[in-house]
């Protein structure tokens, strides 16, 4: 009797250090210590009881990892020995989490994660290849009745909990996301935010084939949110830039398209107005490394998280010309063009007198005259040079990152789209209130325009202009609306020599267009992202926006 106690506590105290070291594959797996716990509890014949154990052991390895990880930053960023946070619940944790440190600690906080089930998927990996060789006993063993275990069980329990972690993952991360308010985040940080979820729900995917809607509907939550301060902020931006902006030539290269701009750098296929073949096939080669999956990549070392924010390092942008020339040998050979005195008539070497003004002879400076004059000529007619303002580059660098959040999270596609249309609507808004609107001809203010132009101005004015800025509190829907721009009073349309700012007129209405050509270039990849549902609203659109390129400029005249 004494002895069958005996060996039950000696049993059980063998199953207690099995445990313990099953535990510890949970974390970081290792192949030669698996199979020797898997032989120890296959020779005791307690292989079931491994498995329902394993399950448990990596619930709470997701927990424990967890709850350390985001408690670390707390104490970290509290900086006294405050032992408040060991006591709360990590729902509650995750509230504390400073502004600062979300990000390093949301990036710690998938690295564990993709840790524990880098280690599930190991683990699944070694039954597999177990189920494939044929089970014969090692030379000398005579118990191999007792090595027969049940695979089919096995098979099905490491299946089901698949979901089962994945879930409990995502619960846990639903509850940092949603701990701290996004609104007030930088975009560039807001970014890697999406991006790091994305790539975590890419992981889910590979993991068990789920959608990961949990993940989806806590992030959509928090990017509505974001999006709407953003949005907002960024109307108010641009209307700022617009009152102070004086439709003067922004120098860029002839070569100039907006793949050279950072904010468009994720896109690599776009070609608006055009893209490199250089680019097109680095961006094969990279979508052809993304074939390969992540717990194939990563399998035995490195992990998907640790380089997400090296590979945001803004690259060097080159797309502003020297003084508005490609070189200084072109500005040169520009000025050598037009500066020789033999290419001056003689009547302008000379002293004058006005003939109208009978004003008293002047020195010529025909030669600064016809240099300022002449270089601003080249700029305006280069060949493949737009014709854009500052305004219409923060402009494009807007809608680049507009698409760049849509790209990443597209469950909020429709309310970015819609607000990339309100960007061009605003901008085409303020070039028509500033330059072409005509109140001699018409009470309404809409001058002699097209139809078609009527129409569109008509809508903006209705759905994005606050017509009554200033006279009342904002009311909700108000709040939905920016002020009418005014043209700054550094821009003169009433001087007959400057052709009553002929200059400007053809600056802002060009840059107009080119917006409407890039808006043009971009359809086919907006109505990609665009739920079916809502593909008529970007028909809309482009019907509207339409009126203003240069294809319609016949019908404008």
């Amino acid at each position: 009797m004494g002895l069958c106690v005996h060996a039950h506590i000696h049993l059980y105290n063998l199953l207690e250090q099995l445990d313990v070291a099953l535990s510890k594959t949970c974390k970081h797996f290792d192949v030669l210590h698996y199979t020797k716990v898997q032989m120890a509890y296959t020779l005791l014949g307690k292989t079931q009881t491994a498995m329902d154990q394993l399950h448990m052991h990596f619930t709470q390895a997701i927990h424990n990892t967890v709850f350390q990880v985001v408690l670390g930053y707390v104490e970290l960023c509290a900086g006294n020995a405050d032992t408040k946070f060991q006591k709360m619940q990590y729902k509650d944790l995750c509230t504390h989490i400073t502004l600062d440190s979300y990000i390093p600690c949301l990036m710690d906080l998938c690295k564990a994660l993709w840790e524990v089930m880098l280690s599930y998927h190991r683990t699944m990996q070694w039954h597999e290849e177990q189920d494939k060789q044929e089970t014969t006993p090692p030379p000398g063993w005579f118990i191999f009745p007792l090595l027969t275990v049940d695979r089919s069980y096995v098979k099905k329990k490491l299946e089901h909990g698949l979901s089962r972690i994945w879930q409990d993952v995502q619960l846990k991360v639903k509850s940092y996301i949603l701990g701290t308010d996004m609104s007030n985040f930088k975009y560039d940080d807001f970014i890697v935010v999406l991006d790091v979820i994305s790539r975590l729900m890419q992981v889910g995917e590979e993991f068990c084939g789920s959608k990961s809607e949990v993940l989806q509907e806590s992030i959509k939550r928090q990017s509505v949110n974001y999006f709407k301060n953003y949005h907002r902020a960024r109307l108010e931006e641009l209307r700022m830039f617009l009152e102070n902006e004086t439709w003067e030539l922004c120098p860029v290269k002839s070569n100039f398209n907006i793949a050279q701009l950072h904010e468009f750098k994720f896109m690599g296929q776009c070609r608006s107005p055009s893209v490199s073949p250089s680019r097109q096939a680095a961006s094969s080669s990279y979508a052809a490394q993304e074939e390969e999956s992540l717990f194939q990549q990563y399998v035995q070392d490195g992990n998907p998280f640790e380089m997400h924010i090296e590979e945001k390092e803004e690259e060097t942008e080159d797309v502003l010309a020297s003084n508005g020339y490609e070189s200084d040998e072109l500005e040169k050979s520009v000025y050598q063009e037009y500066d020789s005195d033999s290419d001056v008539p003689e009547e302008l070497k000379q002293d004058y007198v006005d003939e109208q003004t009978g004003d008293a002879p002047l020195k010529s400076g025909s030669r600064e005259t016809i240099r300022s004059k002449k270089k601003s000529d080249y700029c305006l007619n280069k060949a493949n040079a737009p014709i854009l303002t500052n305004t219409t580059l923060n402009v494009i660098r807007l809608v680049g990152k507009y698409i760049q959040m849509m790209n990443i999270l597209k469950p909020i596609a429709f309310d970015v789209i819609h607000c990339v249309s309100q960007l061009f609507d605003y901008y085409l808004y303020a070039v028509y209130t500033f330059f072409g609107r005509n109140d001699m001809y018409e009470s309404s203010g809409l001058g002699l325009i097209s139809s078609r132009l009527r129409t569109t101005l008509n809508r903006i004015q209705e759905s994005l202009i606050d017509m009554n800025a200033g006279v009342h509190a904002p009311t909700e829907d108000r709040k939905e609306k920016v002020p009418s721009p005014h043209l700054s009073h550094l821009v003169v349309l009433t001087n007959s020599e400057t052709l009553y700012g002929l200059a400007q007129r053809v600056v802002a209405t060009e840059s107009l267009a080119f917006l409407a050509e890039l808006f043009e270039s971009l359809q086919s990849h907006l109505d990609a992202m665009m739920p079916a549902a809502k593909k008529p609203f970007l028909q809309q659109f482009y019907s509207q926006a339409g009126s203003v390129g240069p294809k319609n400029e016949g019908d404008q005249a």
